[in-house]
C-alpha cells in the first residue's frame, strides 16, 4: 500500500468511478473504484480531492482496479479561493506529468503545498513555489543566480527571463524587464509584497507555457470567474 491523493474522478458505468490518483510510488495514474458510487460504499466519502489516503491496486494495464482506499486523515479544509487553488495544483500535475512517472519529491512537495493551502491567508506564494519545484522535478528549473551566458546575476544589471532559457542580461531595460536586485530578492521565495508575487507570477507562467501547451487551463478560468463574481459583489 502507498499514499496517495485524487486528483480528479469521473462517473463509470452505474456505480463505480474512475481516479485519477497522485501516488508517492507510482506518480500519477488512473483506477476504477468499482461500486465507489453506491450509497453504502465505504469509498464513496473518502475517494475525494485534499484527503490524503493509503490505497492499493492492481493490474498492470493503464487502467488498474482499486482494491484498498483507507483515509489517513482528515480531509484539508479549502474553501473559496484556496478550493481553487487546490484544483490548480490539481490540473497542474495531471497536464504536466506523464502516467506512471515517479519522481523523487513530488509527493512531498504537493502535499506540503496543499497543507500550506489549508493555512495560508495568501496562496499566491505557495503556489508560485509550488509551480517552480514542478518544474524542477520535471528537469526544467532555471537559474535564479546566473544569466543564460553563466554569468553571475548583479545587483546593477537588467534582465529579461525567456522560457527554457533563464534571465538574460540586456544593455537596455524594456518595461516588464527586472533589475538583478529584484531577481535576487525572488530567488529567496521571500515574496512579501505585490510587485515581488506579481513578478513572480509572470516569470512562472512564462516558464510553464512550453510545457502546458495552447490549452487553458480550467482553474484559470474558474479563478476569473471568481474574481468576477467578487468584484460584482463589491459593487
Amino acid at each position: 500500500m502507498e499514499p496517495a491523493f485524487v486528483l480528479h474522478r469521473w462517473p463509470y458505468q452505474d456505480s463505480s468511478l474512475i481516479v485519477e490518483l497522485l501516488s508517492r510510488d507510482q506518480g500519477r495514474f488512473r483506477v476504477v473504484a468499482k461500486g465507489a458510487r453506491r450509497p453504502k460504499s465505504q469509498w464513496r466519502a473518502i475517494l475525494q480531492p485534499f484527503t490524503p489516503l493509503l490505497i492499493k491496486s492492481r493490474g498492470r494495464h493503464e487502467l488498474q482496479t482499486l482494491t484498498h482506499a483507507e483515509a489517513l486523515g482528515d480531509s484539508v479544509p479549502l474553501h473559496g479561493v484556496a478550493l481553487y487553488s487546490g484544483f490548480y495544483l490539481n490540473e497542474l500535475v495531471q497536464r504536466l506529468t506523464s502516467n506512471y512517472q515517479p519522481l523523487d519529491g513530488l509527493f512531498s512537495d504537493y502535499q506540503n503545498a496543499i497543507a500550506q493551502l489549508g493555512q495560508a491567508t495568501q496562496v499566491e506564494p505557495v503556489l508560485r513555489e509550488f509551480e517552480w519545484r514542478l518544474l524542477c522535478q520535471l528537469g526544467h528549473g532555471f537559474d535564479w543566480f546566473t544569466d543564460d551566458q553563466g554569468e553571475a546575476i548583479t545587483p546593477s544589471g537588467y534582465y529579461r527571463f525567456a522560457a527554457e532559457q533563464g534571465f538574460c542580461r540586456v544593455s537596455e531595460a524594456r518595461p516588464g524587464d527586472l533589475p538583478g536586485t529584484q531577481i535576487q530578492q525572488l530567488a529567496t521565495f521571500e515574496l512579501t509584497n505585490p510587485g515581488l508575487l506579481n513578478s513572480m507570477k509572470l516569470i512562472m507562467r512564462q516558464a510553464l507555457l512550453p510545457y502546458l501547451g495552447e490549452q487553458p487551463l480550467k482553474s484559470r478560468q474558474l479563478f476569473a470567474q471568481l474574481s468576477q463574481l467578487s468584484q460584482k459583489s463589491k459593487q
